[in-house]
C-alpha cells in the first residue's frame, strides 16, 4: 500500500492524477513534472490563456460509454496549486458531508494521486449504515461532472452571497473564484461542466457535493437522516416510503441550490436488503476454483461448462462486468496454467464479444509473453488486429489504445488501412501512441506523420489535439506551421518547448514492480490490484437494483 498524505500535493496530482484511469502502462504523465518544478507555488493561467479538453471515450459496464476529458496539463497544475495552497480552508467544507465515502486520501505514489473508498467496501458500509431501516432511497446526480456550474465552486467554498458580490478571480477574500476561473479557462471559458478524469476534478466535485450535503442536513433538526454518498451516488435510510420521499425532496432542493439535480431514471425507493449487493461474485470465484484446479477434479465442475455459464449470465443480463470479474478472479487465484488451452480461447472470446474486458485480456496476454509462458501468436494477431479495427471504426478510444499496445507487445505492425481508420475516428491520445509506433517503424504507411498532423485542430499547444501535438514535437515529426500561434501564453507552450512526452514506450506492465517500485522478474499475476475508481467489476450499478417502488 502506498503511504498517504494529509494534504494534496501538486507533483503527485500531475504525475498520477492527470490522465484518465486504466490506460496502458506506456501512457503516463510522470515526465511532465520536470517542466512544472520551477513553477512550483505559482499560477500559470492568465485571462489570455485558454484551452480545450481533449476527449477520450472509454467503455462502461452494460455497453455504455464514459467520455473523459484531458485538460492541458497547465490548467491541472494550477488547479492542483489551488488545492495545495487552500486545503486548510477547504477541509471544513468537506467535513459537512458526514455520510461521504468519497473524502479524499492523497497517495505518495500511484496508481492515483487521490484515492477514495473502493467499491468493494460499499456493501459493508451500506449494511452498517442502514441495517436499522426498512427502506432505502437510492439515487445519483444527473450527469454530475458535465452539469457542474463552475460558478458554484466559490458558492461551495466561500458562500453564494459573498461569491456573487465579488467575482474577481484574483480575490483574496473569495478565493474559490480562482478555481472557478481555472476550470473555465481550461474549456474555452465555458461555465457548464468540468472534465471527467483528472483528480483535481474529483476534488472539485467532492467540494461541491459536500456543500450540497451540508444544505441537505441543515433542512432537519437534531434528528439528521442517515445517508451515504460515494462520489455522486446517494443512499438514504428511512422507516417508511413516505420518509424516503421526504428525503429525496430535500436532497433535490439541496442539489438545485447548486444548479444540479437528481437523476430520475436512477431514483428508487427499495427494501434495504436490496442495497447489500449480489451473490454472483462469490459463486463465480468458487466455481472457477472448482473447475480450474486439478485438486478438485472429483467435483462435478469442468472448465468449459463453468466458463460458458459465466458468459451466458453476462450475456443474458447485459453485464460485461461479470466477465471482467471472472478474469480477475482467475488471475488472483493463479488459475491460468492448468487449463490454459481452454482459458486462452475463453479470453479470445471475451475480447471479441465483450469489449469492456479487452484491457484485462491484453494484460494477461502481455504478461504471459513477458514471463515466457506459451500463447498462440497466430490467434492473438487475429484477435488484436480485428479488435483495433472494430474499435477504431466505432471511435472506441480505450479499446483501440489497449489494442495498439497489445500489437506492440506482440511486435506486430499496423497496416495502412488500420492507421487510416484510427486517424479518421479516434481521439488524440490514441493517435499519440500511434505516432510512437510510426516513429519506431511499426506502421506500414510511410506518410503517416503528415496525416497525424492533420488531426491537430485549433491551437496545437492547448486545443483538443494537444496530446498528439506534444508527441509529434517530442518525436521530431515535422509538418505543422506554428507561426500563427506564436502569441500563445507562455504557460501553455512550456511542455512543447521542453520536448516532453506522455508516452513511455519501454514502460513495463505495473505488475512487474512491487509496492516499493523494485522490479519483479516473473510476477505471479497479470492484473494489478487497482485499475479504476470509476468502474468496479463486482459492484452493481444503482440502476441494477430491483426496485419495488419507483419514485
Amino acid at each position: 500500500m502506498s503511504l498517504t498524505l494529509k494534504e494534496p500535493d501538486v507533483e503527485q496530482l500531475l504525475r498520477y492524477g492527470l490522465l484518465p484511469e486504466n490506460l496502458p502502462p506506456a501512457i503516463n504523465s510522470g515526465q511532465l513534472w520536470d517542466t512544472f518544478l520551477p513553477e512550483q507555488g505559482s499560477y500559470l493561467i492568465t485571462q489570455k490563456a485558454r484551452g480545450s479538453h481533449s476527449p477520450f471515450s472509454a467503455s462502461k459496464r452494460g455497453g455504455q460509454r464514459r467520455l473523459f476529458g484531458l485538460p492541458h496539463p497547465s490548467f491541472v497544475h494550477d488547479a492542483a496549486t489551488f488545492m495545495e495552497k487552500n486545503w486548510a480552508e477547504i477541509v471544513p467544507v468537506l467535513d459537512q458531508a458526514t455520510g461521504s465515502l468519497s473524502k479524499p486520501k492523497f497517495a505518495v505514489a500511484g496508481p492515483r494521486a487521490v484515492r477514495i473508498t473502493p467499491h468493494s467496501e460499499l456493501p459493508k458500509a451500506r449494511l452498517r449504515a442502514f441495517s436499522r431501516f426498512r427502506f432505502c432511497a437510492v439515487t445519483d446526480v444527473s450527469r454530475c461532472y458535465p452539469s457542474i456550474y463552475t460558478h458554484s465552486i466559490p458558492w461551495a467554498i466561500n458562500g453564494r452571497a459573498k461569491a456573487k458580490a465579488d467575482q474577481k478571480h484574483t480575490s483574496g477574500d473569495v478565493f474559490g473564484n480562482r478555481l472557478d476561473f481555472i476550470m473555465r479557462q481550461a474549456q474555452d471559458g465555458q461555465t457548464i461542466g468540468i472534465a471527467v478524469g483528472p483528480d483535481v476534478s474529483r476534488l472539485t466535485g467532492e467540494i461541491i457535493l459536500s456543500a450540497v450535503d451540508g444544505v441537505f442536513l441543515s433542512k432537519y433538526g437534531k434528528q439528521k437522516p442517515t445517508y451515504l454518498r460515494h462520489v455522486d451516488d446517494y443512499w438514504i435510510g428511512g422507516d417508511s416510503v413516505e420518509e424516503c420521499e421526504l428525503h429525496l425532496q430535500n436532497l433535490r432542493a439541496s442539489l438545485r441550490s447548486f444548479e444540479l439535480d437528481l437523476n430520475d431514471l436512477k431514483t428508487k425507493i427499495i427494501p434495504t436488503n436490496k442495497t447489500l449487493g449480489e451473490s454472483w461474485p462469490v459463486e463465480f470465484e468458487r466455481e472457477l476454483k472448482l473447475s480450474l484446479t486439478h485438486n478438485w477434479r472429483g467435483s462435478n465442475y469442468d472448465a468449459v461448462s463453468t466458463l460458458s455459464k459465466i458468459v451466458d449470465k453476462a450475456t443474458s443480463e447485459s453485464d460485461d462486468g461479470m466477465i471482467r470479474h471472472a478474469i480477475r478472479k482467475i488471475d488472483e487465484n493463479n488459475l491460468w496454467d492448468e487449463e490454459w488451452e481452454v482459458l486462452e480461447h475463453f479470453l479470445a472470446q471475451c475480447a471479441v464479444q465483450f469489449p469492456h474486458s479487452f484491457d484485462y485480456v491484453a494484460r494477461v496476454i502481455a504478461w504471459r509473453i513477458r514471463i515466457d509462458s506459451p500463447v498462440d501468436l497466430n490467434l492473438w494477431q487475429h484477435v488484436a488486429v480485428n479488435a483495433v479495427g472494430q474499435a477504431a471504426s466505432l471511435g472506441r478510444d480505450a479499446e483501440a489504445l489497449w489494442g495498439l499496445w497489445l500489437l506492440s507487445e506482440l511486435k506486430l505492425f499496423v497496416s495502412k488501412t488500420l492507421s487510416d481508420t484510427l486517424i479518421k475516428n479516434c481521439s488524440p491520445l490514441v493517435l499519440s501512441y500511434l505516432a510512437h509506433m510510426f516513429s519506431r517503424g511499426r506502421t506500414r504507411d510511410k506518410t503517416l506523420g503528415a496525416l497525424l498532423w492533420s488531426r491537430v485542430e485549433g491551437n496545437p499547444y492547448s486545443g483538443t489535439g494537444w496530446p498528439l501535438s506534444l508527441e509529434l514535437v517530442h518525436l521530431g515529426i515535422g509538418g505543422f506551421d506554428f507561426a500563427p500561434f506564436e502569441g500563445t501564453e507562455r504557460g501553455l507552450t512550456l511542455l512543447h518547448k521542453d520536448g516532453l512526452s506522455i508516452v513511455d514506450w519501454s514502460a513495463l506492465p505495473k505488475v512487474f514492480f512491487d509496492d516499493d517500485g523494485d522490479p519483479i522478474a516473473k510476477p505471479r499475476r497479470a492484473i494489478e490490484d487497482f485499475t479504476s475508481d470509476y468502474d468496479a467489476d463486482d459492484e452493481d450499478d444503482d440502476d441494477g437494483f430491483s426496485a419495488e417502488i419507483d419514485w
